[in-house]
């Protein structure tokens, strides 16, 4: 009962509730009036308050994009990062508002000017810890922004490289259903392929899990910017070759080109279809998508609706794919079936908005024999005057060449150029008559003249072998050479040119020369080459150090060395020094002796200075033909000498048939200190250093009397084709005998086999008083009356070289005596090739001396050559 009773008994204390509500901390609410106030509460452990600053900040960034700045300004990227972006955070909420704000910062920023590099890894690197084991798709689409914004940098993009992040991110491309993920994703991808390049990430194309199909599919996505970021990145791949790359595998090629033609019949991309073309361009340059292209009838459908479109522009830059695939023989045919030639020549002729690949396209279906045909016909459109106007005279008419399109054009022009080349190669006479018509060396003497920058290398390749392929034509190389300014402009082009060494520039610098031969014909370009000193564009090409170059330099020497202008000048400004002297480092090019040889054959003075001997085809006659007594070591004292006012000191002995009189060009006054008392009044002032010579003429005269009176003469026309073998000996005494009773005056005759020699001190002798007569120790060959084998070997080899008679002169070793070689081949007997009636159209090149004859001891005789003889003559044995 007791219980019971406890269970009625009523309460008389009660718990005071206003206390315990005293007691507890209520929440509170206050105006935060500045960001670094709420860059404070980034501290606070409550998610509640993290929402609500996030949240502000968030709609602080939407309300207007120029608050972004002040988010800068105060720094609150930094505050985000020390706090990792609240990665470890539980709460979604508070992770999507962290990121978006960052995001944002992040994507109005340059992130390669405005960040830090360190800064900029630093982003990546948190990026990387939330990405790697995060699953909302709201804060993945923040992170590829962010990636996408800081990879721009090439170490950042590096470190994504990781076996983590990319089967990470491979999944999420592949499955996310958020278009600004993909979007973003697809654009990380492209700068990947093109920061790191294609070899570097080849491993991760073999991946498995790499979302080509997902590329593919998403070529036709609802959203143009994807469709452009999905295209963007399968043309990088389409144009990687390698194993790895995923369109190594044919089920993916179908499916590219399958959704690439879908795009363009169906207009997905008519807003940016230029991009589509390229791509599918790209594609047909890869032989086996071209191939899979055609035997899948893709491009049956890609030809209709190609038929079917309206807008020209449209249809002509279309043409690009199909001038990819005339680049493949087997594909030409069918090509030229769909008449495809008419619509490139439709977009030449007719259309002005005409990008490279037109003439490209034409260039390579030139080939088929029925694309030849429509494009001959289309001269009578204009098809020519279309050229010359659209793409070579396109500069001189816009001097504003350096814009956005100055690529475009180029490339256009060299394509032009190309195409006049094959149509001079195929139809010459119809092409080149209308080019001239044209006035082609006129617009290119423009192009030539105008800054080498506004042009390519490829360009003026083309527009040289152009004027090669005219060159051929004597009447055309007239009108070419009939344009100063085209020759002049070509050579100057030679001094033009910032990469001298560049290997591009070699090239130019060798088709300049080559196309310079084709020129040097006529006497105009001639003058126009001597006036722009070539000389000295001749001697940097010696100086090059490739062979191509020196090659195409030695060539045009021995082309130009025909003409006695160009000799001249090549000895007079330094050519031949320059020959001569480098031809330690001449061994990898096979002409640079030619080219010597083509210059001396010319200039018998030098040729002996330098070589010490004249052969068979090196002739005195039509020269002045100087030999000095002293032997030269080096050439260059001889021409110094020649250009020397003042006579040396070793005689030098004048050989010229020519001249009856002193050339008034070489005549030096002497001075009145230097003259006797009747020279003075004689009235002798002067002294020439061409001196004229009446006697050579005389014994040239006498000589032909007696090969008259012997029977010897041999009819001149005749004398030039063949060479009289039976009365070489006959011929050569004669002429011998005539030397030694000229030159023989108080000079007594030895017998070879006596130790004694010619009295030399008679000749020295002789020589001064002819050099104080005239004051100068130059003296004319026919003024001599005393001389031993050095003066008749001299006189031999000059009336030898009159009267067609095939004979050498050699100094010896010492300098001393000088030698004449005779070519007497002995004929084998029942042998019809060594008959006397075919030796005697011997070429002199081919000919070899095999006696030495005597113009000493026994007058004419002839010694073999080695033999005790002629050992005893040179004073040898």
């Amino acid at each position: 009962m007791s219980k019971s009773g406890q269970i009625l008994r009523s309460l008389h204390t009660y718990k005071d509730r206003r206390k315990s509500r005293e007691a507890s901390f209520h929440g509170l609410t206050i105006s935060l009036g500045t960001i670094e106030t709420l860059v404070l509460l980034f501290n606070s452990d409550e998610d509640i308050v993290l929402a609500m600053v996030l949240k502000h900040l968030t709609e602080f960034v939407r309300k207007n994009e120029t608050n972004i700045e002040s988010l800068k300004e105060k720094n609150v990227l930094n505050a985000l990062k020390l706090k990792e972006f609240y990665r470890e955070s539980t709460s979604t909420t508070i992770k999507r508002l962290a990121l978006y704000v960052a995001t944002a910062i992040i994507e109005s920023s340059n992130t390669l000017q405005e960040l830090e590099s360190s800064e900029n890894l630093e982003i990546i690197e948190l990026c990387l810890k939330f990405y790697g084991f995060e699953d909302d798709d709201i804060c993945l689409e923040y992170l590829s922004v962010m990636f996408n914004s800081c990879i721009d940098d090439p170490q950042g993009a590096k470190l994504l490289l990781t076996e983590v992040f990319i089967d990470k991110f491979f999944d999420v491309v592949s499955n996310t259903n958020n278009p600004d993920t993909e979007l973003h994703s697809f654009q990380i991808l492209e700068k990947l392929l093109w920061i790191l390049g294609l070899n570097d990430l080849k491993d991760f194309f073999a991946k498995p899990s790499f979302p080509i199909n997902r590329l593919l599919c998403d070529l036709t996505n609802d959203f143009i910017e994807i469709r452009i970021a999905a295209l963007n990145v399968i043309e990088l791949l389409i144009t990687d070759t390698s194993e790895t790359n995923p369109f190594a595998s044919n089920d993916h090629i179908i499916h590219a080109l399958q959704q690439l033609t879908k795009m363009y019949c169906e207009d997905l991309m008519l807003t940016h279809f230029e991009k589509l073309i390229d791509v599918l361009a790209a594609a047909i340059r890869n032989e086996n998508m071209a191939l899979l292209f055609f035997e899948l009838n893709l491009f049956d459908s890609f030809l209709v609706h190609l038929n079917q479109h309206m807008l020209a522009k449209y249809k002509c830059y279309s043409l690009m794919i199909i001038a990819e695939a005339a680049k493949y023989p087997k594909f030409l045919e069918r090509l030229v079936q769909a008449e495809v030639t008419d619509k490139f020549l439709i977009c030449l002729i007719y259309e002005d908005l005409v990008g490279p690949h037109i003439l490209l396209g034409l260039n390579r279906l030139i080939k088929s024999s029925g694309a030849l045909k429509r494009i001959l016909e289309a001269y009578d459109e204009n098809l020519l005057e279309k050229l010359l106007s659209a793409y070579f005279e396109y500069v001189s008419q816009n001097q504003e060449i350096l814009t956005d399109s100055v690529t475009i054009k180029i490339k256009a022009r060299e394509q032009a150029a190309e195409f006049l080349g094959q149509l001079l190669t195929i139809a010459y006479h119809k092409t080149a008559s209308r080019l001239m018509e044209l006035r082609v060396p006129d617009i290119m003497a423009t192009i030539f003249g105008q800054p080498s920058e506004w042009q390519s290398i490829d360009y003026y390749l083309s527009l040289l072998c152009i004027i090669e392929s005219l060159a051929q034509n004597a009447d055309y190389r007239e009108e070419l050479c009939a344009c100063e300014s085209l020759t002049t402009n070509i050579a100057n082009l030679l001094m033009v040119g910032s990469a001298p060494n560049s290997f591009n520039t070699l090239i130019l610098v060798s088709s300049i020369f080559r196309t310079l031969c084709c020129l040097v014909d006529e006497d105009v370009s001639r003058e126009i080459l001597l006036h722009n000193y070539i000389s000295a564009s001749v001697k940097r090409g010696l100086k090059c150090s490739t062979t191509l170059v020196k090659t195409s330099v030695t060539n045009f020497i021995m082309q130009t060395s025909r003409f006695p202008e160009f000799v001249s000048d090549y000895i007079e400004n330094g050519v031949l020094e320059t020959l001569v002297m480098h031809q330690k480092h001449s061994h990898s090019v096979p002409t640079w002796n030619t080219a010597i040889e083509s210059i001396l054959s010319k200039d018998p003075t030098l040729k002996f200075c330098i070589r010490h001997h004249l052969g068979f085809t090196d002739t005195t006659a039509g020269h002045d033909f100087f030999v000095s007594k002293k032997k030269f070591d080096d050439f260059r004292d001889l021409q110094n000498m020649l250009k020397d006012e003042v006579s040396p000191l070793a005689p030098i002995l004048v050989v010229n048939f020519n001249r009856p009189e002193d050339d008034p060009s070489f005549l030096i006054q002497i001075p009145r200190q230097s003259l006797t008392p009747a020279e003075i009044l004689k009235g002798t002032g002067s002294y020439c250093r061409r001196p004229r010579d009446t006697f050579l003429p005389e014994y040239l005269e006498e000589i032909n009397a007696i090969f008259e009176k012997q029977g010897l003469a041999v009819n001149p026309a005749k004398m030039k084709r063949c060479i009289d073998f039976e009365n070489v000996a006959k011929r050569a005494k004669l002429i011998a005998q005539l030397v030694s009773q000229v030159l023989g005056n108080g000079l007594k005759t030895f017998d070879l086999n006596s130790d004694k020699e010619c009295s030399d001190h008679i000749v020295k002798a002789h020589l001064k008083d002819l050099a104080r007569e005239t004051h100068t120790t130059f003296l004319p060959l026919g003024r001599l009356r005393s001389g031993c084998q050095f003066e008749r070997a001299i006189l031999f080899k000059a009336l030898a070289d009159q009267v067609g008679l095939p004979c050498t002169m050699q100094r010896s070793v010492d300098g001393r005596l000088l030698f004449n070689e005779l070519p007497l081949p002995l004929e084998m007997e029942h042998d019809p090739h060594c008959s006397l009636e075919n030796m005697q159209f011997t070429p002199w090149r081919t000919l070899r001396p095999t006696h030495i004859i005597d113009l000493m001891y026994n007058v004419g005789d002839l010694y073999p050559v080695q033999s005790r003889q002629a050992l005893q003559y040179l004073r040898l044995y």
